[in-house]
C-alpha cells in the first residue's frame, strides 16, 4: 500500500486496486475466479432489476455452477470450465447490451446480451470467488470503453 494508507479498504472506496483491473483489460490479462451459474432468458436489454431477478432465477435453479476463470479483455468475455478447461461462455462485447452487480449479494454479477442465434436476451450470472461482482462490473466496463476505443480508432483510420 501506499505510506499512511491502510492496505485495508472497504469495497466501495477501492477503484484505485481497480486501476490495475483496467490495464489488464487492455493487455488482455484480466480474469476472475468465478462460478457460473448459467443463462436465462430475459425481456429486456438492461436494467438493474431485470439482472437481479435473473440471479435470483439461476441461484434458485438445480443447476451446479460451473467454476471457471472469466477472463475479460475488449475483444470479449470468456469463461473457461476450470475442470474439463473448456470454453463454456464466449462472447463478443459488442452484442452485450448491460453488465451489473447484484446489489443484494456481494458476489453475484451478470451481463445481458443478445443471443446469435434466437436473437433472445439472455442474461449470463455469475457469483465471484474472491472479488465482488462490482469489481468484475467494473472490469466488463473498461472492456467495453476498450471495444468503443478500438471501434473509434477504425472508424477514423477508414476516414482519413
Amino acid at each position: 500500500g501506499s505510506p499512511g494508507i491502510p492496505d485495508r479498504v472497504p469495497e466501495s472506496s477501492k477503484p484505485h486496486q481497480w486501476q490495475a483491473d483496467e490495464e489488464a483489460v487492455r493487455s488482455a490479462t484480466c480474469s476472475f475466479s468465478v462460478k457460473y451459474l448459467g443463462c436465462v432468458e430475459v425481456f429486456e436489454s438492461r436494467g438493474m432489476q431485470v439482472c437481479e431477478e435473473a440471479l435470483k432465477v439461476l441461484r434458485q435453479s438445480r443447476r451446479r455452477p460451473v467454476r471457471g476463470l472469466l477472463h475479460v479483455s475488449g475483444d470479449g468475455l470468456r469463461v473457461v470450465d476450470d475442470e474439463t478447461k473448456g470454453l463454456i461462455v464466449d462472447q463478443t462485447i459488442e452484442k452485450v447490451s448491460f453488465c451489473a452487480p447484484d446489489r443484494n449479494h456481494e458476489r453475484g454479477f451478470s451481463y445481458i446480451c443478445r443471443d446469435g442465434t434466437t436473437r433472445r436476451w439472455m442474461c449470463h450470472g455469475f457469483l465471484a470467488c474472491k472479488d465482488s461482482g462490482e469489481r468484475l462490473s467494473h472490469a466488463v466496463g473498461c472492456a467495453f470503453a476498450v471495444c468503443l476505443e478500438r471501434k473509434q480508432r477504425r472508424t477514423r483510420a477508414a476516414a482519413s
